[in-house]
Formats: C-alpha cells, structure tokens, sequence
C-alpha cells in the first residue's frame, strides 16, 4: 500500500538536513520514503520541529503525513496512526482538503493493516472525495490503489489484480512514476496470492533493476522478498536460498519489518525443504519473534508449522506439539476473524454507498465534477459487487452469505432455516489431471447447476475451494433439507462437459436445521460441516443431516 505520501525518485541529497529551509526538508522526507525510511523519519522530525518552532501550523501538518508514512513502511502502525491524526488535525484547522485527504489516506492505511477493513474503507472513501474537491486526479488513483490493496488482503485476489492495473495504466499517464511502481509491486503481490508465482516472479525480475537504479529500497524490499518465495514455491531452492540471503541486509538495513520477516521465513523454509534442519532453525524462531511483536498473523501461523516439522526432524517432540498446536489454534483465529472482517467490510460498503449518494449531490457543481462522481460511483458499485460475489462463479461469498444467513435466522420466527454444505468428490483430480482452466470451469459449471435448482429465495454461495453452500429459508419441513440436498446430488451426478470432454463427479453433502440443529449461524455451520465430513468418512457420494 501506499503510506499515504507521493514519492519520487531520489536525487542527490544533503547529508546535514539543518542546511535546508522548511519546504526543502519536506520535500527531501518524501523522496527518502521509499529510498531510506529511516532517515526519511529523521528528516520528517526535524521538519516538525521546525514547523513548531515557526509556528506554522499547515506545514507541521505536511510534516507530520510524512513521518506516518515512514513509521508505516517500519511497522511502527500506532505511532504511524497517532502521526497521521495530528496531521489530519492540523489539515482541518487551516482547511486544506489535499492534505487532509493524504492524512485520511494514511490512516486507512494503517488500520487496514490492523484489520479494520470496513473503518479503512471509510477513510479512503472520505480522501477520494476530499482529492476530487481539490482537484487532486493522483491523490483519487492513490486511494484506489489502497482499495485495491484492501480487496488483496481480504482474499478477493482477482478484483485486486483488476483494479491494481487500471492504477498502473492511470499512473503512467499522469506521469507519477512512483505511483506507477507501487501499483507493479502490487500487482506482483496479487499474483503470487493468486497461486500464479511464474507471473510473479517474471515481474519481480522485471522490476527490480530499475527499483535498483532508483534506489527504490523499500519497493525492493517487498519485490525481493516475492522475488525469493516465488522461487520457493516453483521448487528453485538454490535460487530462492541465493535471491534471500543477498536481499536480506537492505531489509536489516532499512527497517522493513513485514517483509524482513517474509524473508527469513521462506529462507528458514527453503532451508527445511533442502534438508539443513539446524540452518532453518534460526531463521524460522526469528521470523516467528517478528510476527509476534509486529502483529503479523498470518507469517506467525506460518512460521509456527514450520518449526512444528524442523523440531520435530531434531528429535524435539514436546517443542513440535506445542508449535502445532499454536499453529493450528492461530489458524482457526485467523479464519473466524477474516469471515468477521468480511461481514463488517460489506455493511459497511452498504451504508457509506447511501451516505455518499447524499453527499455527492450538493457537489455536483461543474460538468467535469460530475463527470468524475459518475466514473467514482461506477468504481464504488463495482467495489460493492465484489465484496458480496465469488469472482469465478458469480455466486455469493462466504462473507457475504454468512451476512444473510445471519440475517435470515433472526427473522425466521417458527419456519426451520436449512443450510447445507457441499464438498465436491473428484475434483482434484480433474483440477490434477486437466488443468486449472477445466477446474475452474468446472465449478462454474457446478454453481450454475445448484443456482438454477434451488427456489429464487434460497442462496447459493461458494466459500472457496470445491465448497458450496446452500441457504434455505422458511422450508415446510425441517426434512426438506435433506430432499433438496438428495435433488441436488441428482443433478451434480449428471455428466459435465469440460474442455469437450465428459467429466463425471458427486459431492458429500452435510445438511443442518434451525432451530434444532442451532440458532447461530456458527453453530448451523458447524453440524452441517461435521455432517458432510462423515459423509467423506463412509464413501462419499451421500447427504447426512446433523
């Protein structure tokens, strides 16, 4: 993302930063951002001590966006929050909408990265419409960027790609080539979260000797550290172990703890994979020390499963269970706290979509402002639809089908709630033997099947995966859950025709019922998941109700 500044290239530089007038140290602080962070933070000090000693209160604002931004690219996020609200404070008093936009920007930044998606979602909506009233094209494609950077870490890899090269295209004709290069890194990132590490690691090469050349360190931080578990994951071990371990002091260097922790994980990994056990072994409990004083979840779930497997290859049985089972207790918290954020993130989408609509229309001033509020609420709708929709199949996401499930179960007065869950049998190995083009046509295939059988009020959703679940309101009978479930293994075990070719396949279907089964949505899920699992468990191909 970016920390809420616009960053150019570097240039030759003074090294006594008291030499400089007030709008010079400014103006050196944003080009250090992501060249040197942490003399970028000296040099944003020293601007605000300056700005306070002058009592100049828009510039001590100026000064304070930049030192957020560099205590963000260091993980230093409440401080980096606290920076950017003195910012915005100042930004109000003296009523200047650009650099209260930036400030709006940069704490969007930061608690998104803290998980607060749907408060992230505001600020940057907030900033949008503050750029477009100050006539700041770069700052509206800056906050697009970190929308799009949202939808990545939510999951929705896909929008994020889209959206991450419309940035790249709008950059490159405004001419910010800073811009342009944080939307490439993130594209990058979407790759490599999209499983296609071949894509990414082609444009991890292709962008590293300029980011070199401009001494970019802290976008070459992040590309080296995708560059490197790329390599990983496409079996090149020698090359990732050689790409980490040369990437590893700029990231020492300059700060960058997130990916400095990337880094020693994937090197403790690949260090793991190639059989040198002890040499892994440091780098993993380090990565795992960085996860936890940073915050960072989903590195600290990793890195715990890998030292489960070195501890227990040294014969350290009790330090393997217990990392295994920290791992697997970190996993089920972060899969309960992203389906919360989700859900959150889709009403709160909902209720700023109205607030904007009455806000937009006092602002429709000038054709040209109007013009750009209807391409911006093109934007937003189409934000909107993905957050709700998988974007293979068109169907309902898990966030938002446990929103409506959730909501379907509060008003359902007497009337049973079904809900199924659907495991698809087979699956992997068309996906193993044809492709990933044949599998994903399969499950679109799969999902127009069940939507096109279920009653229009009832919801069909895919969680992800070969998983698919069904909501049924208001049924007759608690046992027409399973009916439909047997209607719609039916019509599942009829042929598909993938790549010209006939594709045979079943599923494993678990059913539950509200209220017998469980009033919550959890609890529902649960039965109906255990269900499905005995199912698997006595030949698949069947539905079972909990």
């Amino acid at each position: 993302m970016n920390g809420g500044a616009t960053t150019r290239s570097a240039r030759v530089q003074p090294t006594d930063t008291e030499r400089l007038d007030l709008d010079a140290q400014l103006a050196l602080a944003d080009e250090l951002l992501v060249v040197d962070p942490a003399r970028a933070e000296a040099v944003a000090r020293g601007a605000t001590a300056q700005a306070q000693r002058d009592g100049d209160q828009l510039r001590f604002g100026q000064a304070q966006v930049l030192l957020g931004a560099t205590l963000f690219f260091q993980a230093q996020y409440e401080d980096a929050q606290k920076a950017f609200g003195r910012a915005l404070d100042a930004a109000r008093q003296q009523g200047d909408q650009a650099l209260e936009a930036r400030a709006l920007n940069g704490i969007g930044n930061v608690i998104s990265h803290l998980g607060d998606y749907a408060g992230a979602l505001e600020r940057f909506l907030d900033s949008s419409r503050l750029a477009l009233a100050a006539g700041d094209e770069q700052g509206r494609v800056r906050v697009l960027n970190n929308i799009a950077a949202v939808w990545s870490e939510l999951g929705e890899n896909a929008s994020a790609l889209q959206a991450h090269q419309e940035v790249v295209e709008v950059a490159g004709q405004l001419g910010d080539s800073a811009l342009q290069s944080s939307a490439r890194v993130n594209l990058m990132v979407d790759y490599h979260a999209l499983g296609d590490y071949e894509q990414a690691l082609a444009l991890a090469k292709d962008m590293r000797p300029n980011l070199q050349t401009r001494d970019l360190k802290q976008h070459l931080v992040v590309t080296q550290a995708y560059e490197g578990d790329s390599l990983l994951r496409l079996g090149q071990l020698d090359a990732a172990r050689q790409a980490l371990l040369s990437a590893l002091p700029l990231a020492e260097a300059i700060g960058e703890q997130v990916h400095l922790c990337m880094m020693l994980l994937s090197l403790g990994v690949t260090y793991l994979q190639q059989g040198q056990t002890l040499l892994a072994l440091p780098h993993l409990e380090r990565a795992l020390q960085l996860a936890q004083e940073h915050s960072i979840s989903g590195q600290e779930r990793d890195a715990l499963g890998a030292l489960s497997e070195v501890r227990e290859t040294l014969g350290d049985y009790p330090g393997a269970l217990s990392a295994l089972r920290a791992h697997h207790a970190l996993e089920r918290q972060i899969h309960a706290e992203d389906v919360d954020r989700k859900t959150r993130f889709l009403t709160a989408q909902f209720q700023l979509d109205t607030l904007r609509r009455e806000a937009e229309q006092e602002r429709q001033r000038t054709q040209k402002l109007l013009e750009d509020h209807t391409a911006l609420q093109e934007d937003h709708a189409l934000l909107a639809h993905r957050a709700a929709h998988d974007p293979l199949t068109g169907l309902a996401n898990r966030a938002h089908f446990q929103a409506v499930a959730e909501q379907t179960l509060q008003r359902s007065q007497a009337l049973p709630v079904g809900l199924l869950f659907l495991d698809l049998d087979g699956f992997k190995a068309v996906n193993d033997t044809m492709g990933h083009d044949a599998g994903d046509d399969l499950l679109r295939q799969v999902g127009a099947r069940l939507r096109a059988e279920v009653r229009r009020e009832d919801l069909v959703a895919r969680p992800g995966g070969d998983e698919f679940t069904v909501l049924l309101p208001a049924l007759r009978d608690p046992q027409d859950a399973r009916a439909i479930g047997l209607k719609l293994l039916q019509v599942l075990s009829q042929p598909f025709t993938v790549q010209g070719q006939p594709v045979a396949i079943s599923a494993s279907v678990g059913a539950a019922v509200a209220p017998q089964d469980g009033l919550a949505f959890a609890e529902l899920q649960r039965r109906a998941d255990e269900a499905m699992y005995r199912v698997k468990h006595s030949g698949r191909n069947g539905v079972q109700t909990a």
